[in-house]
């Protein structure tokens, strides 16, 4: 009786151990071989809106969702400072345009001025024409022409020079207003700077100040993004060499688990990141999403190669140097194979063995 159990135990080992291998032919298959890489939905276009000056948030005209216009008013940034400069030179062009216009007190005391010369100089010109032809006529001596000429000089010097004083005067009071017009220009500017407005026909997707919130300059105050949504890929530098612009993309998200997208690289980009030790490629979605919400995670298979009816082993008959154990004449032989493209569970076989060889996969 104990002799037949050990039997029975050693029939039971035996056949355990035959049944740890299988013997398979290989298959021909539908082979597609694809590059994973995780990723999110972003729109085409996206801009932070940014401030240029420092000031509050006192009036937020938008909210997370809505639709924005190019040229719409989004938020409006006050400063206390740039209204007090505004103020200020505002108020120097009203004290200097009185002060320069053509009934300015200067430029009318110099008119005043300029008339009593322009009569003396006609005065002085009469008399010095009359005392010319009486020294022409050898009536008077060559000194009292001589007097007489020099007057005339100078009455005539002194209206020119009045009248480039007013020139001067006039000239200088036009500057000064000009100047003052450009100070109050240049207030109302930085004041109109507080005024964030679109640069783009979008989508407001986040607002990172509320209303009472300090800006400084240059930092961000929402984020708008425009244009068609696609997928933002990361790519493992050790695939890089695989992709190329115009490949098929099948993308999955969780936010639609029943749904593949179809979507094909439109760009890759040639600048490793750092952080996340990867590339940057952007593919552009086939199919319309149900919705454009920003920054829905993705995951995505580039397909590197598709063929079809390709011979194909188990990637779990495949060992170490892409080596195979056959059966050959009863007998187990180790032979290296050459391999093709591959996807999740098969391999593509071409060279080594073919679809007549039996292969035995151990478990």
């Amino acid at each position: 009786m104990k002799r037949q159990l050990l039997w029975l135990v050693l029939a039971l080992v035996v056949a355990g151990c035959k049944s740890k291998q299988d013997e398979i032919h290989p298959e021909l298959k539908l082979l597609t071989s694809a590059v994973y890489a995780s990723g999110s939905l972003v729109p085409k276009e996206e801009y932070k809106v940014v401030s240029s000056v420092d000031g509050y948030l006192v009036d937020a005209f938008v909210k997370e969702g809505d639709t924005v216009h190019t040229g719409q008013l989004l938020f409006k940034i006050s400063s206390e400072v740039r209204q007090v400069q505004e103020q200020g030179a505002s108020q120097v062009v009203q004290k200097t345009i009185p002060s320069v216009n053509d009934n300015a007190p200067a430029l009318r005391e110099l008119e005043g001025r300029i008339d009593v010369a322009r009569i003396q100089k006609a005065q002085d010109s009469l008399q010095y024409v009359r005392y010319k032809n009486l020294f022409d006529q050898n009536a008077i001596s060559a000194s009292t022409n001589e007097k007489y000429y020099l007057q005339y000089q100078s009455s005539l010097k002194n209206y020119q020079n009045l009248r480039q004083q007013w020139q001067q005067q006039k000239l200088a009071g036009d500057l000064q207003l000009q100047q003052a017009k450009n100070q109050l220009s240049v207030a109302a500017a930085q004041s109109g700077v507080g005024n964030l407005k679109s640069f783009v026909n979008g989508v407001v997707y986040d607002i990172y100040k509320k209303q009472g919130d300090l800006v400084m300059p240059n930092q961000p105050v929402a984020l708008i993004g425009a244009g068609k949504m696609f997928a933002r890929l990361l790519i493992d530098e050790d695939d890089l060499d695989k992709i190329h612009n115009g490949q098929k993309v099948v993308i999955t998200m969780d936010a639609f688990p029943d749904k593949v997208f179809s979507a094909h690289i439109a760009k890759i980009y040639p600048l490793l990141s750092k952080v996340e030790q990867s590339f940057r490629a952007d593919a552009e979605l086939d199919d319309t999403i149900p919705t454009g919400m920003y920054g829905l995670n993705l995951e995505a298979n580039i397909v590197v190669a598709e063929k079809q009816q390709v011979l194909a082993l188990p990637k779990g008959a495949v060992l170490k140097g892409d080596s195979v154990i056959i059966k050959k004449d009863g007998k187990e032989e180790k032979v290296k194979i050459k391999k093709g493209i591959e996807d999740d569970e098969y391999v593509q076989v071409l060279g080594g063995i073919d679809q007549t060889t039996t292969v035995i996969v151990k478990k």
